[in-house]
């Protein structure tokens, strides 16, 4: 107490204190954010020594994307590969001394025909026109915006000539000798028959068969394009809390959803009501399928104007409203003369209607027909020709005030004025075609979903925080969710640090935060988050589920160890291990008896090319297609451990190709389908050869 009691005497000198401190720590971040946050700290990455600048990264993703709804990172992810590619191609292309001239760039920005980027991004000519006008006169687009865009735009612009520069240099060069062109045309045409067996790998036994770890290493030394790992993965695994209604909950939104039937119930105007509660109002007429059973019946039997509910209906409370019910037409058809309004110029309105009423005086009178009525003054163009005639249309065809006519009160060959958005009709009512006579519903509903309230959001939320406090290790978390029903331990797939994407969550910040915690430099193996992440509800936006992360395993950039391996390719290896076991033992008298023995069918391939990458049946099988190519006609095969099982064929005939016609085609022909890859090929090649620096994940 006597410690407080100086402390009180002396508070001024104490916030003098706290004060210096707080400016003495300000001072200190400002001078660390001057040093450490220099020009260095603005580079995002690099591209053999070429900086990418997170600033003008930033300044290209915004002028492209600027109003797009597409997932945040993978929008990030097209920029940074355009950045890769576009340092890529100006090293490569200025090393060879090509480049874009002025001349040129305005020829590929309002040329004819422009850039294929001018074409993609759909620019009106009138528009263009405006941009080269701005731009040869010297003036600046006065439109921040679209001159940032444009400014962007011209830099891919620019790659993308450029890219296409040298790729045609590239091109240039690709030579198909004859022999080549012959080879393939053999390739290609040479199609044989065969017979085969196939023993899944299910169906072998597995009995004293154990992979080792020395097994996994020798399956993985001949693939280690395969498993050899350019970057550092982590993996995790996470434990998924859903947030559901409670039985108070459902009370609540029982009772909020009275005091709506009671408004529902006096409200003048059921349209408006409706779309303003979350409900659905329509002014068609359907049959009640769209309902469950359970409640169909109640509702088919309300009078117009009767309501009915609250009940459940797909995890709402529903309250619906009997608007109107009859037996109406599935189909009509119908005639109409249009006059239209301008919806700012009152006059307009007047005038149309007094030309629809005088237009509906003549053809009462019976001088003049309906269809030359509509030729010579209806405002529907489509229709005006064809004597006012729209054919045969159904009630979604339509706007609300024809449909009503067409299909509610009016008859065949009767005449109605209506109004509607698009000014007055003067509608005749044709044919009406009953598909039967049952009776069709016009209803309408409010809805309210029964979702958890914030105070069962926050019980949960302090549930899953209090567990995660009394388990900072991943085993004990382990533990503690065996005794809770519907939560499991759920692992990711190995991530890079740059993934937003998380397990089966999707991506979002909140799943690319969840990625930065697991490459955190802190985080060990066995680590569990500090933070339970929330994720909300895409709609409604209440918190509908928690998540705890740990971290499972670091896998070190190289070639990954055998026990990390092993949940990768075990069932891989022990289904070789299979096969090779049945393959020492197997003895082969004919197809029809192995397929006996094995309960399984002999089948037929036919027109199988050794191009062939798959076959129906057989599958994705290059070592059967290659033996079954080698043997002599009638022949039977070895035993041969495909992909999939175990195979015994048989070649019942060969279609030889025959002798190519027209050699210069087929050299022309295969050049093409060359030079077609070059594009992709050397880029993926100048990915592969240089020295990429990423830091994009100190960024986002």
């Amino acid at each position: 107490m006597a410690l407080i009691g100086k402390i009180r005497q002396h508070f001024w000198f104490v916030l003098i204190l706290l004060g210096l401190a707080l400016a003495a720590f300000l001072i200190m971040d400002t001078s660390l954010s001057s040093t450490s946050r220099g020009a260095s700290d603005a580079q995002i990455g690099s591209v053999n020594g070429q900086k990418i600048d997170y600033n003008e990264f930033s300044r290209t993703e915004q002028a492209y994307f600027s109003g797009s709804t597409a997932d945040a990172f993978a929008k990030k992810n097209t920029i940074w590969n355009y950045f890769i590619e576009k340092a890529l191609v100006k090293e490569e292309t200025e090393s060879l001394g090509l480049s874009v001239s002025y001349d040129e760039l305005m020829d590929l920005q309002f040329g004819n025909p422009p850039s294929p980027i001018i074409t993609q991004n759909q620019w009106q000519a009138s528009d263009l026109q405006n941009i080269r006008n701005t731009l040869t006169s010297g003036e600046p687009i006065q439109n921040p915006n679209l001159e940032a865009y444009w400014v962007e735009q011209e830099q891919q612009i620019i790659n993308d000539a450029l890219k296409t520069k040298m790729n045609n240099i590239i091109s240039k060069s690709v030579y198909t000798p004859s022999w080549l062109a012959e080879e393939s045309h053999a390739t290609e045409n040479t199609k044989i028959d065969f017979k085969y067996v196939k023993i899944p790998f299910d169906q072998m036994d597995a009995s004293g068969i154990q992979v080792s770890d020395a097994d996994i290493k020798n399956y993985v030394s001949t693939r280690k394009d395969q498993f050899m790992q350019d970057e550092e993965t982590r993996v995790a695994e996470y434990a998924v809390f859903d947030v559901v209604p409670s039985a108070s909950d459902s009370t609540f939104w029982l009772e909020k959803m009275n005091e709506t039937k009671t408004n529902f119930m006096a409200a003048a105007n059921d349209s408006l009501f409706v779309t303003g509660n979350g409900g659905a109002y329509s002014h068609l007429y359907n049959k009640l399928d769209i309902l469950s059973e359970s409640n169909r019946a109640s509702i088919e039997s309300l009078n117009p104007g009767e309501y009915y509910g609250p009940f459940v209906e797909s995890g709402s409370y529903v309250v619906v409203k009997m608007i109107d019910k009859k037996v109406i037409p599935d189909t009509v058809q119908a005639q109409h003369i249009l006059r239209s309004i301008d919806p700012n110029n009152p006059a307009s309105d007047v005038a149309a209607e007094a030309f629809i009423d005088s237009i509906n005086t003549v053809y009462k009178r019976g001088r003049i027909s309906f269809d030359t009525l509509a030729v010579r003054h209806s405002q529907d163009p489509g229709s005006a020709v064809k004597g006012g005639d729209l054919g045969k249309f159904t009630q979604q065809t339509m706007v609300p005030e024809f449909t009503k006519a067409a299909f509610g009160y009016g008859k065949t060959g009767g005449v109605y004025k209506v109004k509607s958005q698009f000014g007055y009709h003067l509608i005749k009512v044709g044919e009406q075609i009953f598909n039967d006579r049952e009776l069709k519903y016009n209803i309408a509903s409010v809805v309210q979903t029964i979702i958890p309230t914030q105070e069962t959001q926050d019980t949960k939320y302090d549930e899953v925080t209090e567990l995660l406090s009394q388990n900072r290790e991943a085993a004990d978390l382990a533990n503690a969710l065996q005794a809770m029903p519907g939560v499991t331990m759920q692992t990711s797939a190995p991530m890079n640090i740059n993934d937003y994407l998380f397990g089966n969550l999707g991506s979002g910040q909140t799943q690319r935060d969840m990625v930065k915690w697991a490459f955190d430099p802190s985080a060990e193996v066995g680590d569990v988050s500090d933070e339970v992440y929330r994720f909300s509800d895409p709609v409604r936006y209440f918190d509908n589920r928690y998540v705890v992360v740990t971290l499972k395993s670091i896998v070190p950039a190289g070639m990954p160890t055998a026990d990390v391996l092993r949940s990768q390719v075990e069932s891989v290896v022990m289904n070789k291990m299979k096969g090779e076991k049945l393959k020492s033992s197997l003895s082969i008298s004919s197809l029809d008896a192995l397929a006996s023995q094995y309960n399984t069918t002999v089948e037929t391939a036919a027109d199988v090319a050794a191009s062939s990458t798959f076959v129906a049946g057989v599958g994705s099988e290059p070592e059967v297609i290659g033996m079954a190519f080698d043997l002599a006609s009638q022949a039977v095969s070895k035993p041969i451990l495909g992909e999939s099982g175990l195979f015994v064929v048989e070649k019942v005939r060969t279609m030889e190709a025959g002798a190519a016609t027209n050699i210069p085609f087929l050299k022309t022909s295969v050049s093409t389908a060359t030079k077609s890859q070059v594009g992709f090929k050397i880029i993926e090649n100048m990915k592969e050869r240089a020295n990429i620096t990423d830091k994009r994940a100190s960024f986002f």
